[in-house]
């Protein structure tokens, strides 16, 4: 048919637009309660007084920081990432030997920093981003991969 033109839809066309909600960032009790809890999480770990859902939300906590870095909200250092990983290698070796769950005084400094980041993420990531990494943080955790972190390449 002459004269008509086609259509042509972007990626995402059909989406529902995003609340108010969640195009601002979590409230500010919110975020400190948050925050809280992943500090005081660390602070037992320091103290050989923690337990192993402490240590996951610790884990949680960084990979959370991470997917959020990778969207924008942030610029640590990605050796950072990875010596906190290994801190939790670490930690979850001592405990299936010993049964503490700690975090190593050397090895803390790191993942303070990390939370650090995460708390700012928390006050500043609009909800929508911050649900897409809870995502993405379930999927990983569901499957079967060793690390989501992957090193971002060198130009």
């Amino acid at each position: 048919m002459a004269g008509t033109k086609r259509k042509t839809t972007r990626p995402g066309a059909n989406r529902k637009p995003l609340s108010k909600s969640s195009l601002l960032p979590m409230s500010a009790q919110s975020a400190r309660e948050l925050s809280l809890a992943h500090h005081l999480a660390l602070a037992a770990c320091r103290s050989d007084s923690g337990n192993r859902h402490q240590i996951n939300e610790l884990v949680r906590s960084v990979y959370m920081a991470y997917f959020l870095q990778r969207m924008g909200f942030g610029d640590m250092p990605f050796e950072c990432y990875e010596h906190a990983e290994a801190a939790f290698e670490n930690a979850l070796a001592v405990a299936a030997r010993s049964a503490r769950w700690m975090i190593s005084e050397p090895e803390a400094p790191v993942i303070e920093r990390l939370l650090a980041l995460h708390d700012w993420q928390l006050s500043e990531a609009p909800m929508h981003r911050v649900v897409e990494v809870e995502k993405q943080l379930r999927q990983f955790l569901a499957g079967t991969g060793v690390s989501p972190l992957v090193r971002p390449k060198s130009d």
